[in-house]
């Protein structure tokens, strides 16, 4: 896994906690204004980051909204857009604002577990494909040791030339279409 794809990851694990302490902080009386700082003040991963600079932003003296937006421009996914749209709906037009952040809080989490168990499976379907793919080259290996006049039928004739080569090619292209399956199953 590359740093940035383990650096992505960490920071969509994190996310649902932002979430749930923004979610925690407003059920408590608190401003988003306020929620966002506590959130950031006790978050320690890759999304802190990112809420102290809307904190900056607030600060400065730009509106809830406009530092959220600028947020959720800034990060790729729609994680962040949902978070920021369930906040900026509360806030700016009033509402549930605790409530619907719970409910994103519990969607970012779900979405995180699916992820999780699609990896998973994708993970045995992989294992699967290798050992499919090693199983022909296995077996013939096997064979030749059982009787290793087979390596002359093999080598020395055009007929065991050609099996050679439509097995490696047929065993090639299962490979490819296996990797194919598995990456389509994948999550992004």
């Amino acid at each position: 896994m590359s740093a940035g794809s383990r650096r992505r990851r960490e920071w969509r694990q994190e996310l649902p906690g932002v979430a749930s302490l923004l979610a925690r902080s407003v059920h408590a009386g608190a401003s988003l204004p306020t929620a966002l700082h506590d959130a950031a003040a006790s978050s320690t991963g890759p999304v802190a980051s990112e809420l102290r600079s809307v904190c900056d932003a607030l600060a400065r003296g730009v509106g809830v909204g406009e530092a959220l937006e600028q947020w959720a421009r800034s990060c790729p996914g729609d994680e962040v857009e949902l978070l920021v749209s369930a906040a900026t709906v509360g806030h700016e037009h009033g509402g549930r604002l605790g409530p619907a952040l719970d409910g994103v809080a519990l969607t970012l989490h779900d979405r995180l577990e699916v992820a999780d168990e699609a990896s998973a499976l994708s993970s045995q379907a992989r294992t699967s494909a290798m050992v499919l793919v090693a199983l022909p080259p296995f077996g013939a290996a096997c064979f030749v040791l059982l009787d290793p006049s087979l390596v002359r039928t093999f080598v020395a004739t055009p007929l065991g030339w050609a099996c050679i080569v439509v097995g490696l090619g047929l065993d090639l292209a299962a490979a490819e279409i296996m990797r194919r399956m598995v990456a389509r199953a994948v999550p992004a």
